[in-house]
């Protein structure tokens, strides 16, 4: 295996395992959404901390893409690997990886505000409803780097060996 295509193995199973944890956490909560400021006020302190692990998981998962992405463009010897982030999208995105940078930003506008302390409870739901609305797009880019990553190396293996 070439140094790119390890690189590259290496992220995607760190990918895979935060993109795992986050769709079983986004299955476990999927019964308290939408979510209201009244239910969530309501709810028991370890449904809240499911709560708070489901959007920190949501924020590992959406950190690592970037970088998975970056990994992909360069064992693909890609010119545009090492670019700014728009051309490295503009090139996902011509891949079908990804989708617009509009939605992009809205995951990462999502992301940011998991790292800030917001204590008002009407907050806290949107970015929780927020979230959950966009943990699909984010496990969906997660299989399609993975996809690609496969088809590159043409074993469907990459990036899905166990830990």
């Amino acid at each position: 295996m070439t140094g790119r295509r390890a690189v590259l193995d290496e992220t995607l199973v760190a990918l895979r395992q935060s993109a795992d944890r986050l769709g079983a956490t986004h299955r476990a909560v999927a019964r308290s959404f939408p979510l209201t400021t009244v239910r969530l006020t309501a709810l028991p302190q370890p449904a809240q901390e499911r709560l708070d692990a489901y959007a920190i998981r949501y924020a590992r998962c959406q950190d690592l893409l970037f970088p998975a992405m970056r990994a992909l463009a360069r064992a693909q010897l890609e010119p545009k690997a090492d670019g700014s982030f728009l051309e490295l999208h503009g090139l996902m995105q011509k891949q079908g990886i990804v989708t617009s940078t509009a939605d992009w930003e809205r995951q990462r506008v999502l992301r940011n505000a998991v790292g800030h302390q917001y204590p008002d409870p009407d907050s806290i739901t949107d970015i929780l409803n927020g979230i959950h609305a966009a943990t699909p797009e984010v496990l969906g880019v997660v299989q399609r780097l993975r996809e690609a990553a496969a088809r590159l190396a043409g074993d469907a293996g990459l990036g899905t060996e166990s830990e």
